[in-house]
């Protein structure tokens, strides 16, 4: 069982995921915290809740970083990717590390990733799921 979204801290009435909290506990929605998103992926914990990942493991992102199989937000539970995404595409907005919303998301599930560095100083992250299991579009 996963913390999910429950207890996490709030902004706007919503609860922010692990990635987009800085350690000085700034919260912003639409961004995803380059140093948490490093640490989700060497310590390999959740990008939603904060505890440690078990498999499967679940990407959420935009219809193009599905197809792309390179995501900006970091590796979640199974349980924590669906539960963010039940309460953020309804709404729409900027939220989990996208500053305009996707058309339409992707949920990957995949036994493991891989941590892709950026090539010059200060650009983001991204993550490479290395075998999928399974792949679903959510509207």
């Amino acid at each position: 069982m996963t913390a999910g979204l429950a207890g996490r801290p709030k902004l706007g009435g919503l609860p922010v995921p692990f990635a987009c909290e800085d350690d000085g506990g700034a919260l912003d929605h639409a961004h995803v915290v380059k140093r948490r998103a490093i640490r989700c992926a060497l310590s390999r914990i959740c990008g939603i809740c904060g505890s440690p990942l078990t498999r499967p493991i679940a990407f959420i992102g935009s219809e193009t970083e599905g197809l792309d199989r390179m995501f900006a937000f970091p590796p979640t539970h199974l349980e924590c990717a669906h539960e963010a995404l039940d309460l953020f595409v309804p709404i729409g907005g900027s939220h989990l590390g996208h500053a305009e919303p996707p058309l339409r998301w992707t949920l990957i599930t995949t036994g493991g990733f891989d941590l892709v560095r950026p090539t010059r100083r200060g650009d983001p992250v991204a993550f490479h799921p290395n075998s999928v299991v399974e792949a679903e579009l959510i509207d």
